[in-house]
C-alpha cells in the first residue's frame, strides 16, 4: 500500500506539474509577456510547494524534514551551496566549449523581453530576485526534485536503484527545458545528474536551494547589464 501510495505521489508531485507546463507552452503561440513570466513562477511555485508539503505530509504521513537526511548547519550549508554554484559554473563553460556547436539552442525571446523591461522597470527586478528566484523557482524546483528522489530512493534501496532514479530526476528536469532546444535539455540535464549526486552524499536541501539562487542570479544578473537592445 505504502509503493502505491507514492507512486500516485509521484504523479501528483512529477507527471501532473511536468504536463501542466509542456500543455501551457504549446498552447501559448504569443509567447509569455514579462508579466506573466512574473506573475507563473509565483503562482506555479508557492501553489507547487504547498501541495508538495501537503502530499508529503498527509498523503504520505512523512514529515518534510525528511528532506535533510542528514545533519548539517546553516553556514555548512551556505558554503556547500557556493560550493555548487562554483560546480554548476565549470559544467557551464565545459558544455559552452564542448556542446554548444554539436546541439541546436532555442533563443528565449521571451526572457530577452523580459530583460528589456526589467531595466526600465526596478520594481520587476524586485520581484524577480526576491520572491520569483528565491520561491518560484529555486525553492519549487529543489523541493520538487528531492520530492522525487527520495520518493524514488523509498522504493527501493539498492545502489543500481538509487543511481538509475537520480537518472530518471534529471531526463524529467531536463525534458522540462525543452523549449530551450537539445543544448538546453542536455546541459540542464547532466548538471541535475551532479546536484543528484551531490544531494545522494550530504543530504540536506538548503544547499541546493542556494546554489540554485547564486546560479541562476548571476547569470541573469549579468545578462540584464550586458545584453544590447
Amino acid at each position: 500500500m505504502k509503493t502505491v501510495k507514492r507512486i500516485i505521489a509521484l504523479i501528483i508531485i512529477v507527471l501532473i506539474p511536468v504536463v501542466i507546463m509542456i500543455w501551457l507552452r504549446n498552447h501559448q503561440s504569443t509567447g509569455f509577456a514579462s508579466s506573466e513570466l512574473i506573475k507563473f513562477p509565483l503562482i506555479f511555485g508557492i501553489t507547487g510547494i504547498i501541495i508538495i508539503y501537503a502530499v508529503k505530509r498527509y498523503f504520505l504521513n512523512e514529515n518534510i524534514r525528511d528532506f535533510n537526511r542528514s545533519k548539517g548547519s546553516i553556514l555548512k550549508d551556505l558554503l556547500l551551496g557556493l560550493t555548487l554554484a562554483v560546480v554548476y559554473f565549470i559544467l557551464f563553460f565545459i558544455f559552452r566549449i564542448t556542446l554548444s556547436n554539436i546541439l541546436s539552442f532555442n533563443q528565449n525571446t521571451e526572457f530577452l523581453n523580459l530583460m528589456i523591461d526589467m531595466r526600465e522597470n526596478p520594481f520587476l527586478i524586485m520581484l524577480w530576485f526576491g520572491p520569483v528566484l528565491v520561491i518560484g523557482i529555486a525553492m519549487f524546483e529543489e523541493f520538487m526534485r528531492i520530492f522525487t528522489l527520495t520518493t524514488l530512493w523509498d522504493l527501493n534501496s539498492s545502489k543500481l536503484w538509487i543511481y538509475i532514479s537520480i537518472i530518471i530526476s534529471a531526463t524529467i528536469t531536463g525534458l522540462t527545458h525543452w523549449s530551450q532546444g537539445s543544448y538546453g535539455m542536455v546541459t540542464i540535464g547532466l548538471k541535475s545528474i551532479i546536484t543528484g549526486l551531490f544531494y545522494l552524499k550530504y543530504r540536506r536541501l538548503l544547499p541546493l536551494i542556494v546554489a540554485h539562487i547564486l546560479y541562476d542570479g548571476a547569470q541573469v544578473a549579468f545578462f540584464l547589464i550586458t545584453y544590447n537592445q
